[in-house]
């Protein structure tokens, strides 16, 4: 009667598989090894090149597992560095054969036969080829982590790239391009979420609809779409390791402006649960006593905004959602009283200041690029002393972090400044001009894109005793300001000290893309 044995087959690399060790090809080889020795395979165990760690030990467990509950004796395996790639995996196969006189396991290629009684030198065989797989495996680890370093070094990501974003070009030689199927998806996902209308589940369901899918073809998990959404590959950037290297050389998806306002979404914690029902102006109010969160709640056909008393708080009434819109509508009377004149007037006003910013703003970016082109020069200087072993790897890494960090600094601001040079004196009107047919704009809008107006508006809306008072955003408030004090037109327009105006931030703060929108269908 034959003895039942069990094949185990491994390969290391892709290159195995190319040059006659595949998988296949060991099988055959152990096939014939069992017919000659008259044994009777019952189970084959392998492993692939593209297994993941966790995988392969999964599958080692699980042979031995098998070997003990089957009482099968004999294990078949080509070589020792197959069956085992460190010494935790020795030990367990070790003391599998401890436990048994009759358990065998053979080493085809090396003519090598180990079981309990067996003799010194071939125990010492076998202790001898253990080191040396583990070390192959260390060696391996160490060049495969100096390669990852140095294409990250040179701009690229050593590793599949995030959804959006495919590889193109032969292997040794990828380059990562934007998928075109997905990056329309994944850039709309960045300036859906930032909107504050959508939870990441409503997020999901609503790029799930459009058509987004993975590279499977199938929907994104909700903890996928949070990955993504804080993944700085999508704006230049890549992180590997925890370390953030800004120098990437693939195309953006999405602006550093727009990413930075999408982590701060995620992390502030105001963006809507989800929920069957779509409220205006959900997350948008505090109470004026305990300023905990306004929620809101139908009842009998009508909308109530109250407090929910989290914490102490005398707070005792709800809200109408009429009288809520009533009152913060009232600025769009603000807004109206603007006639073209006084439009025009403003808009001539700023285009004649603009020409002094834009010195300012010029001598700023030579002074930014001359700062980023001195740091990558050090950088380069820095690489070439680690190369020459003049300075260790760990010095290399701290120094090359801060000065990597210093220049994704250095672009933020620079795109920052860019994006600001447009003439946006010349839009200052068209904005003026949509203030002016805001409350039109708005009632022709659905519950969705009303939210996104009124965010684009206010920066706080607050309820107490059933009053609702608000802050505009800097940008509205300045306009509200200008209509305010049109009776005295010589303050009006009264000049601005140039210092202060140069270094104004956020003096033309830009409204949330649904306006831009609104304003780019006008022209």
């Amino acid at each position: 009667m034959k003895t039942n044995c069990v094949l185990f087959c491994r390969v290391s690399s892709s290159e195995q598989e190319e040059t006659g060790y595949s998988l296949p090809a060991q099988e055959k080889l152990l096939k014939e090894y069992a017919t000659r020795k008259d044994l009777k395979v019952v189970k084959i165990f392998s492993v692939a090149e593209s297994a993941s760690g966790a995988k392969q030990r999964l599958v080692f467990t699980e042979m031995m597992e098998y070997l003990e509950k089957q009482g099968v004796t004999d294990l078949l395996v080509e070589k020792v560095d197959r069956l085992s790639r460190n010494l935790r995996d020795a030990v367990i196969a070790g003391d599998w054969l401890d436990l048994d006189e009759d358990r065998k396991i053979h080493f085809v290629k090396q003519n090598l036969v180990l079981h309990k009684n067996a003799k010194s030198d071939e125990k010492f065989r076998w202790d001898i080829e253990i080191v040396l797989a583990k070390k192959y495996i260390s060696n391996l680890s160490e060049e495969v982590k100096k390669g990852q370093k140095e294409k990250l070094a040179q701009g690229w990501f050593p590793s599949v790239p995030p959804l959006g974003y495919m590889t193109t070009g032969e292997k040794g030689h990828k380059t990562i391009i934007i998928d075109p199927d997905r990056a329309p998806y994944v850039a709309r996902a960045f300036e859906y979420y930032v909107t504050g209308n959508y939870s990441l589940t409503a997020l999901n369901e609503k790029l799930y609809e459009e058509g987004l899918r993975s590279r499977n073809g199938t929907k994104i998990g909700k903890s996928s779409l949070e990955d993504m959404l804080k993944d700085p590959f999508y704006y230049g950037a890549m992180c590997w390791k925890a370390v953030v290297y800004p120098n990437g050389k693939h195309q953006p998806l999405v602006k550093k402006e727009l990413f930075d306002l999408t982590r701060a979404t995620l992390s502030r914690g105001d963006a809507p649960h989800y929920m069957r029902r779509s409220f205006i102006f959900s997350k948008m109010i505090t109470c004026g006593e305990c300023q905990a969160t306004i929620y809101a709640e139908v009842q009998k056909g009508h909308i109530y905004y109250s407090c929910k008393h989290y914490q102490t708080c005398s707070q005792r009434y709800s809200t109408k959602e009429e009288d809520i819109e009533n009152a913060v509508l009232s600025v769009f009377n603000i807004f109206q009283a603007i006639s073209v004149e006084e439009a025009e007037q403003i808009y001539q006003k700023i285009r004649a200041d603009h020409h002094e910013e834009s010195k300012y703003k010029e001598d700023t970016l030579k002074a930014l690029q001359a700062r980023y082109n001195e740091l990558q020069r050090r950088l380069e200087v820095l690489y070439d002393d680690r190369l020459a072993q003049v300075i260790t790897q760990e010095r290399w890494e701290l120094k090359q972090a801060g000065m990597m960090a210093e220049q994704e600094e250095i672009q933020s601001q620079i795109s920052k400044l860019k994006d600001t040079e447009v003439k946006y004196y010349e839009k200052y009107i068209n904005i003026i001009d949509l203030a002016r047919r805001s409350r039109e704009i708005y009632e022709k809008r659905n519950p969705e894109e009303r939210r996104m107006l009124l965010k684009s508006i206010f920066s706080n809306l607050v309820i107490k005793d059933k009053i609702v008072s608000y802050s505009l955003k800097e940008s509205i408030a300045m306009i509200v300001k200008r209509v305010q004090e049109k009776v005295d037109s010589e303050k009006l327009f009264e000049p601005q000290n140039s210092e202060v105006q140069k270094r104004q931030k956020g003096t033309f703060v830009p409204l949330h893309p649904a306006m831009l929108r609104e304003l780019d269908s006008n022209q």
